[in-house]
């Protein structure tokens, strides 16, 4: 377990405002690239030395797909040397989300084949920028009434994969009672794959797994071997005690964020996005701690 004696790196989850309120498609390996060198630069215009891309607000056409990945393609090739410059002199962390649509532990087999389609490209993209870390978040889906039998599926369909992509993938918690705790991924999926846990706290907040949240957040930072990634949100409405009743993020937070003193970075969830951080940033010291437990 490593403690941290530095505040951690805060970033947003999704592209940057101004970006996402226009289609952006990615045809090649190429588009992707580009768009992540994009977001980095901009990102570290703010200070901010995290991309996490949400996969979702992407369209990606069957081209980037089926495209050959031609290393030796003077283009492709400039833009992966552009790219990696960037990332490298500046410590950059790159992560992609992937929370909808393409689920591993599906039972429909179209679901399954897009989900590995996705993350054999995904990994050989981020194999090219030296992207070799815990980065594609990816989520089991649904329990179908059987939550360890759709692990021991999901975890052998993880061991199907390349071992090149394997390296590259976390499993998040999930924010139902029906579908996957911190508890569950733990004995059900990094016992028996030994990928990450990435740990989601408003989620969790909905579905402990009979976890405190300093619990599940230690409990899922011991299963990396490098620096963890968590997401952070606070519910749009909350009780009279500030304890979250919706899973709707709010749009900033109005606490701060609990690392108990783990060396981690931190994703923000919010609509505000690069706002969320450059707010929190400014308000930090200012805001009370977060409340862990519901008053009895």
């Amino acid at each position: 377990m490593i403690f941290g004696q530095n505040p951690p790196q805060i970033s947003y989850l999704g592209l940057p405002t101004e970006m996402a309120n226009k289609k952006v498609q990615v045809d090649s390996c190429s588009d992707l690239i580009s768009l992540i060198s994009k977001v980095a630069s901009f990102n570290l215009s703010l200070d901010i030395k995290i991309v996490c891309l949400d996969i979702s607000e992407i369209v990606l056409s069957q081209n980037f797909f089926e495209s050959t990945i031609d290393e030796e393609s003077k283009e492709l090739s400039d833009k992966i040397i552009q790219t990696n410059s960037i990332l490298s002199k500046n410590g950059i962390r790159v992560c992609l989300f992937i929370g909808k649509e393409y689920f591993l532990g599906s039972q429909l087999e179209e679901a399954k084949v897009s989900t590995i389609r996705l993350l054999n490209r995904l990994s050989e993209i981020l194999e090219l920028l030296g992207v070799n870390y815990p980065s594609i978040f990816i989520r089991i889906g649904s329990a179908y009434g059987n939550r360890k039998g759709t692990m021991s599926d999901f975890c052998k369909r993880i061991k199907s994969l390349p071992e090149s992509v394997l390296p590259r993938l976390s499993v998040m918690n999930d924010d139902k009672p029906s579908l996957f705790s911190i508890t569950d991924l733990l004995s059900g999926v990094y016992y028996n794959s030994g990928i990450p846990i990435t740990f989601r706290i408003l989620a969790h907040q909905f579905n402990d797994g009979g976890l405190s949240i300093r619990e599940a957040l230690f409990l899922a930072s011991s299963t990396w071997k490098t620096k963890p990634i968590f997401f952070h949100s606070e519910s749009l409405e909350s009780d009279e005690n500030g304890i979250p009743i919706s899973t709707t993020t709010s749009e900033y937070l109005t606490r701060r964020i609990p690392t108990f003193g783990l060396d981690l970075d931190v994703v923000i969830d919010s609509p505000h996005r690069e706002d969320s951080c450059l707010k929190y940033r400014m308000d930090y010291k200012s805001l009370p701690p977060i409340i862990i437990n519901k008053p009895q």
